[in-house]
């Protein structure tokens, strides 16, 4: 039975999480796996060279071994299974899983902040500490996204959260109440 990317990249990142927990290098092998990550976001094309069925194994092998170079034992062990699985292309989906995981562990959320307006760090960081506060989290991780479309307030999304006090969505309210 061929399994769907949703359920490896699943499987992989938990296996990985726990290993990476167990060996107590979760912090270390997380960066390292961040560091793979801007790779990929940097070099799309590098997942399309290895799903490609026009490009030789033995060239697909040299990258490989420029992967590996300098790589802990854990992210060789990984890159290796993953090409001999042929499920090289979900790396990108696998480092997302662990993140995700950590996050969890660290009780850590990513919010993304909308405004009108861009934030200076005093106010992220008193959104960020409000936003802990509500949601039970120690960290909160802002992603700052300027949309002068909702005139003023704030947005903030996160995975189960959404607290919309836009100004806009304040007008609308207003004029569903005019309309009864």
């Amino acid at each position: 039975m061929k399994l769907d990317n949703e359920t490896i990249v699943h499987r992989y990142g938990k296996a990985l999480f726990e290993l990476a927990e167990e060996m107590k290098i979760r912090n270390e092998f997380h960066s390292e796996l961040q560091e793979y990550k801007k790779v990929l976001q940097n070099e799309p094309q590098l997942k399309v060279f290895m799903s490609s069925n026009q490009i030789s194994p033995k060239a697909k092998l040299k990258i490989m071994e420029i992967l590996k170079k300098d790589s802990s034992k854990l992210m060789t062990n990984l890159l290796d299974m993953l090409y001999d699985y042929g499920r090289i292309t979900n790396l990108e989906g696998i480092i997302d899983e662990f993140d995700r995981l950590n996050d969890e562990f660290e009780k850590t959320v990513r919010a993304s902040v909308i405004t009108a307006i861009e934030l200076d760090e005093e106010r992220k960081q008193k959104l960020a500490s409000s936003f802990a506060n509500v949601v039970g989290a120690k960290k909160v991780i802002i992603d700052p996204i300027v949309d002068p479309g909702i005139i003023g307030g704030v947005i903030l999304k996160s995975e189960s959260y959404i607290y919309d006090g836009s100004i806009k969505t304040k007008i609308a309210r207003i004029k569903r109440l005019l309309l009864k």
